[in-house]
C-alpha cells in the first residue's frame, strides 16, 4: 500500500508533468502569433524556426544546458564543488554521481521553460536572418545563456537564487518566482540584440522626416498579415501560463495548490489590466482600436507578473498589469524611434515587461506572501515596510540578466555578420524565405511573396524599384504605429 508521502510524491510529479505540457503547448501560441504577424511569404519560416527551437533546445538542454543551470543541485557528490556562476555536473542527467528519480519531471519543465527564452527571439528577427545562423543562436540562447542565468536565480548554488541558504546575495536574494527576467528578459534583451546587429527589413524605415502619407504606407506593407492567426496565438500562450506560472511552484501538495491558486488570479488579473491599458493607450495615441496594441498588451501583462505573482496581492496584479501595459506601449514605440525593428514586438513584450515585473516585485512584495513562499520573514517590498534592500537586489539582478544576455548574444552574433552568415540575401529577403528556402508559401494558391498567384500584379512590392509605387492611392484605414 502506498504511504501518504508516495501518493504526495505521485501528484507533485503529475503536476509538475501537467505543468509542463501547458508550457510546451505554448510553442503552438508562439507559432500562430508569429506567423499572423509577418507577411504572408514568411509563415513557412516562422513555423521552422518555432520548431527548432523545441527540437535543439531538447537535445542540448540534456547534454549540457542543465547542466550549467541546475550541475550539482540533485546529485549525492555534486553540491560539494559547485559555484554561484555556472553549474558544471549532470551532463545528460548523468556525470556528478547518482540522481534521484525525481530529477526528470524537472528536466522536462524545465526544458520547455528554455525552449521558450529562444523562441521569443525568432518573431523579432523575423523575414530577414538566416535560418542556419538562427539555430545557432537558438541554441546558445536556450543551452548556455539562458542556463547560466537560471543557475544565478533558481539554482541552490546560484549567487542571487533565494534557494542558497549559504552565500546569496542580499537577504532574500532575487526575487523571480516564474520568470520575468530568468526567461522573459533574457528572450527581451537577445532580441534587441540580434535586430540591432542584424539591421532592419528591407524597406521597413525611410528617411527621418519624410512625408508621412509614406510613412503609412510602409506600415501598411508590414502590417500582420492575419490577425486570426496572432489573436488564437495569444490566448493560446495566454491558456499556458497558467502552467508557466502555476506551475512554477514544482508541487501541489502540502499546501503548494494554494500558492498556485494566488498565482493563477494575480496572473489573470496583471493580464487583463495591462491589455486594457496598453488598448486604452492605442485609442488616444494613434486614433483607432488597435489590436495588435491590445494583443501585445495582454502579453506584456503576463509577463509583468510572471516575477511576482506569489509574492503580490491581487490588487497588486491590477497595478503592476496597467503600468505594464503603458510600459510596453511606449517602449515598443521608443523602439521604432530608434529604428530597430522588432515585427513582433518581443523587446517590448518581453524585455521592457519582463525588467518591470521584477522591477515591481521588489516594490510590492508584502511580508505574508513572502513567508508562504520561501520563508523570508523581512527584507519584504520597499510599500511595505521592507526598506530599499530587496528593490536594490531587484535591480542587481536585472542589470546582471541584461548585461550578460546582450554581451553573449553580441559574441555570437557579430562574427556570424562577419563572415556574411547572418543575414539572408537580398534577393531571398525580397522573394520571401518560404520560396527561396522552404519549398514554397506556407498557404496554398500563394506565391512565394504572398500573392495569389492567378492575381499577382507584374511589379510586386518589395521586387518594384519604388516599393511604394502599387500602393499609391490606396485609401488605408491604417494609422502608423510609430513615427520615424
Amino acid at each position: 500500500m502506498a504511504t501518504l508521502d508516495q501518493l504526495a510524491t505521485d501528484v507533485d510529479q503529475g503536476w509538475i508533468l501537467y505543468a509542463g505540457s501547458l508550457v510546451m503547448f505554448m510553442h503552438c501560441g508562439f507559432t500562430m502569433l508569429e506567423c499572423g504577424c509577418v507577411r504572408t511569404k514568411n509563415a513557412s519560416n516562422i513555423i521552422f524556426k518555432t520548431s527548432m527551437d523545441i527540437l535543439l533546445a531538447a537535445v542540448t538542454f540534456w547534454a549540457w544546458g542543465y547542466a550549467f543551470a541546475y550541475g550539482g543541485d540533485n546529485t549525492v557528490d555534486g553540491a560539494a564543488s559547485a559555484n554561484g556562476f555556472i553549474g558544471h555536473s549532470e551532463f545528460g542527467l548523468a556525470s556528478g554521481g547518482p540522481t534521484s528519480d525525481v530529477v526528470f519531471s524537472f528536466w522536462f519543465i524545465q526544458w520547455a521553460f528554455a525552449s521558450t527564452s529562444a523562441t521569443i527571439v525568432s518573431g523579432a528577427v523575423a523575414e530577414r536572418i538566416n535560418p542556419w545562423a538562427y539555430c545557432v543562436f537558438s541554441t546558445v540562447i536556450s543551452s548556455f545563456i539562458y542556463s547560466v542565468v537560471v543557475h544565478w536565480c533558481w539554482s541552490a548554488n546560484g549567487w542571487i537564487s533565494p534557494f542558497n541558504a549559504n552565500k546569496r546575495f542580499g537577504t532574500n536574494g532575487f526575487l523571480d518566482f516564474a520568470g520575468s527576467g530568468v526567461v522573459h528578459l533574457v528572450g527581451g534583451t537577445c532580441s534587441v540584440a540580434a535586430i540591432a546587429i542584424l539591421g532592419a527589413r528591407r524597406g521597413r524605415f525611410g528617411p527621418r522626416g519624410e512625408a508621412m502619407h509614406l510613412v503609412v504606407e510602409r506600415e501598411y506593407a508590414f502590417r500582420p498579415h492575419n490577425r486570426v492567426l496572432a489573436s488564437l496565438g495569444t490566448l493560446i500562450l495566454w491558456f499556458g501560463w497558467y502552467g508557466f506560472n502555476g506551475g512554477s511552484t514544482f508541487k501541489i501538495s502540502g499546501g503548494a495548490s494554494l500558492i498556485s491558486a494566488r498565482v493563477a488570479t494575480n496572473t489573470t488579473l496583471g493580464g487583463a489590466a495591462a491589455g486594457l491599458s496598453a488598448f486604452t493607450c492605442a485609442w488616444f495615441v494613434v486614433g483607432h482600436a488597435d489590436i495588435d496594441a491590445l494583443l501585445n498588451g495582454l502579453l506584456a501583462g503576463l509577463v509583468s507578473l510572471t516575477s511576482g505573482c506569489a509574492f503580490v496581492d491581487p490588487w497588486h496584479s491590477l497595478v503592476i498589469g496597467l503600468i505594464g501595459g503603458v510600459i510596453y506601449f511606449f517602449f515598443a514605440r521608443f523602439i521604432v524611434w530608434l529604428r530597430l525593428d522588432d515585427p513582433l514586438q518581443a523587446s517590448a513584450v518581453h524585455g521592457a515587461g519582463g525588467a518591470w515585473g521584477c522591477f515591481a516585485t521588489g516594490l510590492f512584495c508584502t511580508e505574508g506572501n513572502l513567508l508562504r513562499v520561501t520563508g523570508g520573514t523581512s527584507k519584504w517590498g520597499l510599500f511595505y515596510g521592507g526598506g530599499w534592500e530587496q528593490i536594490g537586489v531587484q535591480c542587481v539582478g536585472i542589470i546582471c540578466i541584461i548585461v550578460w544576455s546582450s554581451a553573449i548574444s553580441a559574441l555570437t552574433l557579430i562574427p556570424l555578420r562577419l563572415l556574411g552568415w547572418l543575414r539572408v540575401s537580398a534577393q531571398v529577403e525580397d522573394e520571401g524565405l518560404d520560396a527561396s528556402l522552404h519549398g514554397g508559401a506556407a498557404y496554398g494558391g500563394l506565391g512565394g511573396d504572398g500573392y495569389p498567384t492567378d492575381t499577382k500584379p507584374q511589379s510586386s512590392y518589395p521586387v518594384h524599384p519604388d516599393p511604394y509605387s502599387y500602393m499609391q492611392g490606396v485609401d488605408s484605414p491604417y494609422m502608423p504605429y510609430g513615427y520615424y
